[in-house]
């Protein structure tokens, strides 16, 4: 069975085509009885007008794009959860996106924009050496979420992964831990670079130095089983160390897998550090000691900046949105001595 037309709407009216179009489009013109006519008609025959094609005749699609790395780590639903309530609240839906970090097929969603089918977009997975972020957005609407290229003329929205990442790593210490151990990822985002710089920071400030054979990469996409082989890399060392601060509460997941694997009690032989507080962080046992990203504020904050970009608001905005430090069961004191830059640390700390 067709779908009733427009033209069929009007003759069930008993009006023109061109009048239950002004009613459809609200263009004002029409008497309040001729629109509920209208109405009625629409009701009756169970007429849907063409919302897409009167969009794009004015110019916009309501609909936005969320761009993501993937939808394997838990830690972006919160944040697509934020964008949308506050998108859908102003009448928007979001299309997501799914990159898996292939500038190709990142480019292809964006052409919904070029050709209209989009109003704007939400990055999440921004390289930081990617320049083309600012002729991009000098275009359209558009606002980073979490990862960006680092340029004024680009909103962003993200924690500070530097400063928080030399939190985890100086409380760590605090606990008397020295032989800390690092889990990063094989990718050029901004937070796996700024959370490496901030544990290093942090080591030579507390006069531990800097390992190298302490430090491992696991896959690009934070993964579970990347996260058990770079740990178990780490673990089997001769001199392993004693705690682990990783870049993702997947990867430290992965680490208390390893541990497991090799015998190791959590937290009395290894204390583990994750980061974002993913739901799985608080599931399981040893629930996990990590860095928290309010990320449902994080996803909402990305969309009311891109709601006044696509109003006309001018400027743009870099927003930086507090980290929490989360202890739970994966970590506990390392036996100090005086000599420890953990037991200095305290000191200096209770000052």
């Amino acid at each position: 069975m067709r779908a009733p037309t427009i033209s069929q709407v009007a003759k069930e009216a008993g009006i023109s085509v061109a009048t239950v179009s002004r009613v459809i489009n609200q263009k004002g013109g029409v008497t309040p009885e001729t629109a509920q006519k209208v109405m009625q008609a629409i009701q009756r025959l169970g007429y849907q007008p063409n919302v897409w094609g009167r969009n794009l005749r004015r110019g916009e699609s309501q609909v936005v794009l969320v761009m993501v790395p993937n939808v394997t780590n838990p830690y972006y639903a919160p944040i697509i959860a934020g964008a949308e309530d506050t998108f859908s609240a102003a009448g928007y839906s979001i299309m997501l996106c799914i990159t898996n970090m292939d500038p190709a097929r990142r480019g292809n969603y964006l052409d919904l924009m070029r050709n209209r089918r989009a109003d704007g977009a939400i990055l999440m997975d921004v390289s930081m050496d990617d320049r083309n972020m600012v002729q991009l957005a000098g275009e359209y609407p558009l606002v980073q979420c979490c990862e960006y290229c680092d340029s004024k003329d680009i909103s962003h929205v993200s924690i500070d992964n530097f400063s928080a990442a030399r939190e985890a790593v100086s409380r760590l210490a605090a606990l008397g831990h020295t032989r800390i151990g690092y889990i990063g990822a094989k990718n050029s985002f901004i937070s796996t670079a700024q959370r490496h710089e901030g544990y290093q920071s942090a080591l030579e400030e507390l006069g531990i130095g800097l390992r190298p054979d302490y430090e491992e990469s696991a896959g690009r996409d934070y993964s579970f089983s990347t996260g058990v082989e770079a740990a178990g890399r780490l673990l089997d060392r001769a001199e392993r160390p004693t705690a682990l601060f990783c870049v993702s509460d997947m990867l430290a997941l992965g680490a208390v897998q390893a541990a497991r694997e090799r015998g190791l009690r959590i937290p009395e032989d290894l204390s583990i550090v994750g980061f974002d507080d993913v739901e799985y962080a608080s599931m399981f046992q040893p629930r996990l000691t990590t860095i928290r990203q309010p990320c449902y504020r994080i996803g909402a904050l990305a969309a009311s900046l891109l709601l006044r970009q696509m109003q006309g608001e001018s400027g743009r905005q870099a927003v930086f949105l507090p980290h929490e430090w989360v202890p739970r069961d994966s970590t506990a004191a390392w036996p100090l001595n005086d000599t420890d830059p953990g037991k200095q640390f305290l000191r200096r700390k209770n000052k």
